[in-house]
């Protein structure tokens, strides 16, 4: 059985402790997630070591940390270090401290290694194959070239939020005179890389200052999702948000919603950094991945055969873990998904409805989810399914598209969907939401024709006879009498859409 796992991640500007905890459909998911602000990058000196004061602080912090692992009974810690300690000279008398001081052990992980987590969490829990992805923590910026979910090239530049704070801002706030060598420094930095180029990428962000970017971003355009992870924005915002922070003081900084107060000396330098390379790569969207580090070390963790460690479908296994987590009967979900299938592509030979490619695989995907939220309240569980999956993370897919497949899992009738997509106005045509409300209407009369769940209709034709769409169900030696009954109620959605009368008949051998 899986016990409470722990990570600890010694970055430059902060030491962060998260605690996992394993939940029963077999993944892990994030418990306590506390910080400490160390800024051991301002630490090292002269010489390149990390002071003692530094180190002092590490091993403090590090004590803090296992006492509150120790409450939460934490079987396993993976203590790892990145630029701060990796680039001190001093290196191995660090590790040998914290060693022998504190109950822990540091990996120090090299460059390499950095990047590979960082692309592990991406593509395993991301919809993007190809991109670039950049870290920049206090002190590295870590930069990744993905190509068909393939880790190409990789780079570690030696600067990043706090070491350009600390050689670049000359004041309180960055001049115009600060920023324009910080942005000469940063691009002849990039131009250094070849691979950097030519390649017209999406770049991805990771870590706190990407966080900080999109939390501000989403604050100023009232985003109706509360959720950064896959997060899409065309890359010019980025140097919209450098010209709307450009002078601002630190009093008006700590006054903007959604940038953390202990980022706001050192924001506005790694702003820059993303955005300078967002230029130099030409990258059209920016795109958010809430996963790096410490879920690419969870994730290898986990599962100990590296063959299976990358996932090869992340949205399937992100359906499959909701359906455990609200604990769908995988089996009946598969039968109203093929009555609603069925139905489809016979209303479609029919010419009721016209085709559309997405629609199958919104309708097999919302099969498996619909009403997920009877797992609160079956009596309210059109709302509660699509609180519950507006508001859970669905790796592998856009946030347009989970908002779509919340919309039809949910669906109980047209004025409420339009009620609930009030807020996604903007995201859909009215065409989009005609289709949603076809797929919902047949997930709620295939619903229906299972009302005693019991599969009931081992088949089903449909038949237009003049004004009218007839149902054969094919109902063996079931007594159908329910089925039809409750399917008498809720053809009225599909009759609408299709603006046809539907009537049922069943064949079968019901015993006398």
């Amino acid at each position: 059985m899986k016990q409470e796992l722990a990570v600890i991640d010694i970055g430059s500007n902060s030491i962060r402790y998260v605690i996992f905890h394993p939940i029963a459909s077999g993944r892990y998911i994030e418990k306590i997630n506390i910080k400490v602000v160390a800024r051991l990058s301002a630490h090292i000196n002269k010489d390149g070591a990390l002071d003692d004061a530094g180190i002092s602080l590490l091993e403090e912090t590090l004590h803090r940390f296992y006492e509150v692992g120790v409450t939460h009974e934490v079987e396993e810690t993976i203590c790892v270090a990145t630029a701060a300690i990796r680039n001190a000279t001093n290196r191995e008398a660090i590790v040998k401290s914290v060693t022998e001081n504190t109950p822990f052990s540091i990996q120090v992980l090299t460059d390499k290694q950095e990047a590979y987590y960082g692309y592990f969490a991406i593509i395993n829990s991301t919809f993007l194959t190809d991109g670039f992805s950049v870290d920049i923590g206090g002190g590295s910026m870590e930069v990744t070239l993905i190509e068909n979910r393939e880790m190409v090239a990789y780079h570690s530049f030696p600067f990043g939020a706090v070491t350009l704070t600390r050689q670049f801002v000359s004041d309180v706030t960055l001049s115009a005179s600060d920023k324009k060598k910080l942005v000469k420094f940063l691009r002849e930095q990039f131009e250094s890389i070849p691979w950097l180029s030519d390649k017209k990428l999406p770049l991805i962000g990771v870590g706190g200052s990407a966080r900080n970017f999109v939390r501000i971003h989403q604050s100023n355009q009232d985003y109706p999702l509360r959720s950064v992870h896959q997060y899409q924005i065309k890359a010019k915002e980025l140097a919209k948000m450098v010209d709307d922070l450009e002078g601002k003081s630190a009093k008006q900084l700590s006054k903007i919603e959604g940038l953390s107060k202990d980022r706001i000396d050192i924001f506005l330098p790694a702003l820059i950094a993303i955005q300078g390379l967002a230029q130099h790569i030409e990258a059209e969207e920016f795109i958010m991945s809430n996963l790096g580090l410490r879920e690419g070390l969870v994730y290898e963790f986990d599962v100990q055969d590296e063959a299976y460690r990358r996932i090869e479908n992340v949205r399937e296994q992100s359906l499959y873990q909701l359906e455990s987590d609200y604990k769908v009967n995988r089996d009946r979900a598969s039968y109203i998904g093929t009555l609603a299938k069925s139905m489809y592509r016979q209303l479609v030979t029919l010419d009721l409805v016209s085709e559309r490619a997405s629609d199958l695989r919104l309708l097999d995907s919302a099969s498996r989810l619909f009403y997920c939220g009877q797992y609160i309240n079956p009596d309210t569980r059109s709302d509660q399914t699509f609180y519950l999956l507006t508001n859970t993370e669905m790796n592998g897919m856009t946030h347009k598209d989970r908002v779509a497949l919340s919309l039809v899992s949910s669906y109980s009738s047209a004025k409420r969907m339009q009620q609930l997509a009030k807020p996604f106005k903007e995201w859909f045509t009215e065409e989009s939401l005609d289709r949603f409300d076809l797929l919902g209407s047949l997930l709620k009369l295939s619903h229906a024709l299972d009302v005693t769940e019991r599969k009931a209709v081992d088949h089903l034709e449909l038949f237009l006879k003049k004004d009218q769409l007839q149902f054969v169900l094919d109902t063996g030696d079931h007594d159908y009498g329910f089925e039809v009954e409750k399917a008498e109620k809720q053809k009225k959605h599909l009759e609408r859409i299709i603006d046809c009368t539907i009537t049922f008949e069943t064949k079968g051998d019901l015993p006398s």
